[in-house]
């Protein structure tokens, strides 16, 4: 067998990913690893150069695509905007059009059929950062949305609903690179 299960793992930014998981998932256990990021990370900040915005979203969307070229994961993205900072979910969702983005989010599940869904951040204020903790609100709804085929029956045309086994949060090195399990809503 060449493939021993499929991990989608899902954070907000370019940066966000745990590359290093996804190398050991997708080369050392056999894993068939995804990451989708929300953003294409043209709100964040550029120490390197003068590119700003969307500029900065294409330099930062092709150093996702290489890095998984590096570590044999897949990618994938939203239409989600990197605004910049916010402080909570709430703001975020004021920007984001929340349904288009979890439409993205149901979509990405459906077509790559993860056993398990891993987010970087909580689902609460911990997460330091709006994009972030919307992420991981994201991903729990769109854990339940992807099985249910009431739930963005459009794209039933090209993927059927699809029902992830575990959904799962990499906690923060604090807690040892351990896993939590998030419980669906």
């Amino acid at each position: 067998m060449n493939t021993l299960g499929s991990v989608l793992y899902l954070a907000a930014h370019p940066d966000d990913e745990n590359t290093a998981l996804i190398a050991a998932l997708a080369q050392g256990r056999l894993v068939r690893t995804a990451y989708l990021s929300l953003t294409r990370g043209d709100g964040g900040q550029n120490l390197i150069g003068p590119e700003q915005r969307e500029l900065l979203g294409l330099i930062r969307t092709q150093e996702l695509l290489q890095a998984r070229r590096i570590d044999g994961g897949e990618q994938f993205f939203t239409r989600a905007n990197d605004f910049g900072f916010s402080k909570n979910a709430t703001e975020t969702f004021q920007i984001w059009d929340k349904e288009a983005v979890l439409s993205d989010v149901v979509w990405v599940i459906r077509k790559f059929r993860p056993d398990v869904i891993i987010t970087r951040f909580p689902p609460t204020r911990e997460a330091g950062h709006g994009h972030h903790e919307a992420s991981c609100l994201l991903a729990i709804e769109a854990f339940e949305a992807a099985a249910d085929p009431a739930r963005f029956p459009e794209q039933l045309a090209l993927v059927k609903p699809w029902q992830a086994r575990r959904l799962l949060w990499n906690c923060y090195s604090r807690r040892n690179g351990q896993f939590s399990n998030i419980p669906p809503r």
